[in-house]
């Protein structure tokens, strides 16, 4: 039992990694009040691909800022669509088809089928001393990638940035645009800069899923990774612990449809696969069903853009909504600093 559960952890790892990165950059997004990106899985694949190119170039920390970069360039593509009165749903799906299209694409004029193959370095493995005695645990600790410890940081980072300094809680005001608007906050300026941050952490999952323990592309790599992402973020309430937690939760579902390839788990391979993509929907219908018994309801104010309506008392607007006053420019037009 502890070998098993030893094995399931150090797959878990692996797999939590990405997960908590773009989770992290979807949250913020969603905290700004600019919606959800259903783009991710799209940034995520370009961003591998451009990881693993940097990675074989000029190394692992090379290719982690080559695919940082093409993250953020998705995310500015996430925000200027919108910005142009583009629905965010829409914009969203076409960003992830676009992004599975042009990397499985650049990827077969680099690398031909056949002819040749694209090999990266890894990023390294980093052992904490007196981590690596520990039971059970200490083994999957003992040569932990550089990736998990980063996805640690970012979300360390995260919870003090948003709670303790000015631009996090001014990045938070942004949700509640009228009020923020009265405070002098440019609230579109804050929201590109999440939109930027999602995209930009998304690319870096992508690096990081490809490059921790594989070390090369493969077109379609991320397996869905992007949408799995949305279920984390309403799993950990927006919050960066929260998060973390639901990351693990499917990362653990991951480990297990790994495990599964090799030992009689009780159920068949395909079960454990489906698993984590199931628990998502059931999380999805889930916050749905919640939703539609406080009442909210969503109100069009225009192309790519909806708000919060919520009776009194109701609480604060649900996450994943937009509230937004009208404006044909939708979630990224604010007013700008006074």
């Amino acid at each position: 039992m502890a070998e098993f559960l030893t094995l399931l952890l150090g797959a878990a790892f692996v797999a939590a990694a990405p997960l908590i990165l773009a989770g992290l950059g979807e949250m913020v997004l969603e905290r700004s009040g600019a919606g959800f990106n259903l783009g991710l899985e799209g940034i995520m694949l370009v961003g591998a691909l451009a990881g693993v190119l940097g990675s074989a170039a000029a190394g692992p920390w090379i290719g982690l800022l080559t695919g940082l970069a093409a993250g953020v360039a998705g995310g500015l593509l996430y925000a200027v669509s919108v910005a142009l009165g583009l629905d965010v749903v829409l914009t969203g799906i076409a960003i992830s088809i676009v992004g599975a299209g042009v990397s499985t694409y650049a990827f077969e004029v680099i690398a031909p089928a056949g002819r040749t193959n694209i090999s990266a370095p890894l990023l390294p493995r980093l052992s904490v001393p007196g981590l690596a005695e520990l039971p059970v645990i200490g083994p999957p600790l003992r040569e932990l990638s550089v990736g998990m410890w980063l996805a640690i940081a970012v979300a360390i980072v995260a919870a003090w940035a948003l709670r303790s300094t000015r631009a996090g809680l001014r990045l938070r005001s942004a949700a509640e645009h009228d009020t923020a608007v009265q405070r002098g906050i440019a609230v579109a300026r804050y929201r590109l800069v999440a939109a930027l941050i999602a995209g930009g952490l998304a690319g870096a999952a992508g690096t990081v899923l490809a490059v921790s323990t594989i070390g090369t592309f493969t077109p379609g790599m991320t397996g869905g990774r992007g949408f799995l992402v949305l279920a984390v973020v309403i799993i950990g309430r927006q919050r960066p612990g929260g998060v973390v937690a639901g990351a693990a939760l499917f990362a653990v579902m991951d480990g297990l449809a790994l495990l599964a390839q090799t030992r009689d788990l009780g159920l068949p391979t395909e079960a454990y696969h489906a698993l984590p993509y199931l628990t998502a929907l059931i999380v999805l219908c889930a916050h749905a069903r919640w939703l539609h018994r406080r009442g909210a309801t969503t109100i069009s104010d225009g192309p790519g853009m909806t708000r919060s309506s919520v009776p009194p008392g109701a609480g604060v607007p649900s996450p994943g909504t937009i509230d937004s006053p009208p404006h044909p420019k939708g979630v990224f037009h604010g007013r700008p600093d006074s």
